[in-house]
């Protein structure tokens, strides 16, 4: 008979178990757990412990009950637990075992930046691209002077209507992301960070972007002069749920260039959307 293999529950606590195991020889757990429990019904269906074991109040886990499991899990082709499949994608998972685990390794966009070309290119079937979905560990840096996140998906894919004002010959442009591509796009700040590039965030000005430029290692934030931003910025434009961010704010040690920013929003409370800053001339302001 073929039993269900171990979930992505048990083969984690399987994982930590054998962390432990090999500090203390043996453990003797609690059975009522859940994960507990998986394991335990597990091994008595493939006859690696008594029947009984799931109804005792303890069970007592050794490395060589590890072992046997993991040599059955092999041979069934099921997902072993001492093999580290969490770096691993779907699919050289599926080249391993014939078990689907979607919450245990990479997710399909857990690499990948939406990137904006600097100039468009032409396809052989003549089709122009403009935005490309790429994995940020092929994209060349060196050929980059400066990165650009920017916040919201419609102004990235409508930049054309933004006057950026940026002292750089060849920027790399990329959308933040959201749930998909958040990520690709920390990792990717994270290496333009250690090649001591320029990154500049360009997103909503209020107390959640305002929190992310400062927190998040940009070195600059893309904005309109001080001036104008203080005749258009509006209350209404910051959102009440986002005052918990601006007692944060008031604690960082800002740019002499962006305190007056700073001191706008926290002081007189108010906000400026990134889609309402078309046509007015962007430059970066130091935030540090």
């Amino acid at each position: 008979m073929l039993y269900p293999p171990l979930n992505a529950r048990a083969l984690r606590y399987l994982q930590q178990l054998q962390q432990r195991l090999k500090a203390s020889g043996s453990e003797r757990v609690k059975t009522h757990t859940p994960a507990v429990q998986d394991v335990l019904q597990w091994c008595s269906e493939h006859e690696l412990v008594p029947a009984n074991s799931r109804q005792l109040p303890q069970f007592t886990f050794n490395p060589a009950l590890l072992n046997q499991i993991a040599a059955v899990q092999r041979s069934l082709q099921q997902a072993c637990f001492q093999d580290d499949i969490t770096h691993n994608s779907r699919l050289d998972n599926a080249a391993i075992n014939q078990q689907e685990l979607k919450s245990i390794g990479l997710t399909p966009r857990q690499h990948r930046v939406l990137l904006k070309l600097n100039t468009p290119a032409q396809s052989s079937t003549g089709v122009t691209a403009e935005f490309i979905d790429s994995d940020w560990q092929h994209v060349p840096l060196q050929h980059y002077d400066a990165l650009l996140v920017v916040e919201n998906l419609d102004c990235f894919y409508q930049l054309e209507r933004f006057n950026l004002d940026l002292p750089y010959q060849q920027p790399l442009i990329i959308y933040r992301g959201d749930t998909l591509y958040s990520k690709g796009c920390k990792a990717l700040k994270a290496a333009c960070l250690e090649q001591s590039k320029p990154t500049l965030y360009f997103g909503d000005f209020d107390a959640k972007g305002v929190s992310i430029a400062l927190n998040e290692g940009y070195s600059a934030m893309l904005l309109p002069d001080i001036a104008i931003l203080q005749q258009q910025a509006s209350p209404a434009m910051l959102p009440d749920q986002q005052l918990q961010f601006i007692a944060g704010i008031k604690t960082k040690i800002v740019s002499h260039e962006f305190l007056p920013y700073a001191q706008l929003l926290c002081e007189q409370l108010t906000g400026f959307r990134q889609q309402n800053m078309q046509g007015m001339q962007l430059k970066p302001i130091l935030t540090r």
